[in-house]
């Protein structure tokens, strides 16, 4: 196999599939990207280079443009490829694949053998027809990961925390509506959207109508996340154990994660008494400030409602304390919380609206932070003892 590609394309692609491979792994071969030309029957400047890689738990393959002559494949370091590419001036790059398990790279005057392992020594990526997927707008998908993401564990030991949980629920001739929710426990992140489609309509054989539990791992939420910033279709696709996402030249596939996931219905407040209205940004700046007096360990910030007031504190016994007003729209009784600073921070930029309405009923309850022009995203943040951080 013979290919030109140009410089920017082929940097593109390696670069997406660089937090893809194990590059710690035991099996070589998992630190190792594919690259599979295939030459058009009609017009080699129409042929597409796969570059694929996997770490047998999230695997990519993106399809880029290049003039290739004769059908090939080769699996070499992903790593290696990528720093050559990387160097190399603006412009074409000649490649080629000799028996299988060399490739040879020209750029200019540079000249580089890389070797490499047969095609059939690196592992397949499942396979879905597109008729098994259902289609929703990327950047849609995209803006639900976000918002639900940073509350997804980091390492838990109960396991299932360690990924968002994915619904598609629709009564029947209702269109579908799609919804993904995260928790650690701490707090919790959930967003719904509209498929646009009507569930009854997906193909009888279709895979993307969930399991009971639809868990889609940290690492795989945010490979998918990087792709989704177009504005175009993709198609998902949900199995018994595996989720796919398809675009236009973009293909992931990843395990999903095995387990139950926590009733999270019965940890959403109905709403309380206090409601509390505040510029987001505003809030944002103000807990920025105040917070650098927090102990780092702890986190913990203590705001003060009262009417049209708000008062934020944080203290290190040891260093010392930081007070700060910001103006709210709240006419209740007063009362004090305490929460996690990066708790709240990390909901705040997941929205945005200018202002947004924050939702409690005691000091000891949970808050609810939400948006009125999104009514379908809202927050979770479980409070903290007061007496544990004064």
């Amino acid at each position: 196999m013979k290919l030109q590609i140009e410089k920017g394309v082929l940097l593109l692609g390696l670069q997406r599939v660089q937090g893809i491979m194990d590059k710690r792994s035991t099996i070589p071969i998992l630190s190792n990207i594919l690259l599979e030309g295939r030459a058009s029957t009609s017009d080699s400047k129409h042929s597409t280079l796969d570059i694929v890689a996997t770490d047998l738990e999230i695997g990519m393959r993106g399809s880029y443009p290049a003039q290739i002559h004769g059908d090939g494949a080769i699996a070499v370091s992903g790593r290696k490829l990528y720093d050559i590419v990387r160097e190399l001036p603006d412009g074409n790059i000649d490649i080629s694949v000799e028996d299988g398990k060399l490739l040879e790279i020209r750029s200019g005057k540079s000249f580089f053998k890389i070797a490499g392992f047969n095609k059939e020594d690196f592992p397949s990526l499942p396979e879905v027809t597109e008729d098994q997927m259902l289609e929703i707008e990327s950047r849609t998908f995209g803006d639900m990961i976000k918002k639900t993401m940073f509350a997804v564990a980091d390492a838990d030991a109960r396991h299932v925390l360690n990924g968002a949980l994915l619904e598609i629920e629709s009564a029947e001739g209702q269109k579908a509506k799609i919804r993904m929710v995260a928790t650690d426990g701490h707090r919790l992140a959930l967003c719904e959207r509209q498929l646009g489609t009507e569930l009854n309509s997906v193909p009888a054989n279709a895979t993307a109508v969930p399991r009971s539990q639809t868990i889609i791992p940290k690492k795989t939420l945010y490979e998918m996340r990087r792709f989704l910033d177009v504005n175009e279709k993709i198609k998902i696709g949900i199995g018994e154990k595996q989720i796919s996402l398809k675009g236009e030249d973009i293909f992931i596939t990843s395990r999903l994660i095995d387990g139950i996931y926590p009733n999270y219905k019965q940890v959403i407040p109905k709403g309380g008494d206090q409601t509390i209205v505040i510029n987001r940004l505003v809030f944002m700046n103000v807990i920025k400030r105040v917070s650098v007096m927090s102990r780092e360990k702890v986190k913990a910030l203590l705001i003060e409602f009262t009417t049209n007031n708000a008062m934020l504190k944080a203290r290190d016994p040891e260093i010392g304390e930081a007070v700060e007003d910001v103006e709210i729209k709240y006419e209740g009784k007063g009362f004090t919380i305490g929460v996690n600073y990066q708790y709240i921070l990390d909901a705040l930029e997941s929205m945005q609206d200018e202002n947004v309405i924050i939702d409690t009923q005691t000091s000891l309850t949970p808050c609810i932070i939400k948006q009125e022009t999104d009514p379908d995203h809202l927050c979770i943040v479980m409070p903290m003892r007061i007496q544990d951080i004064e």
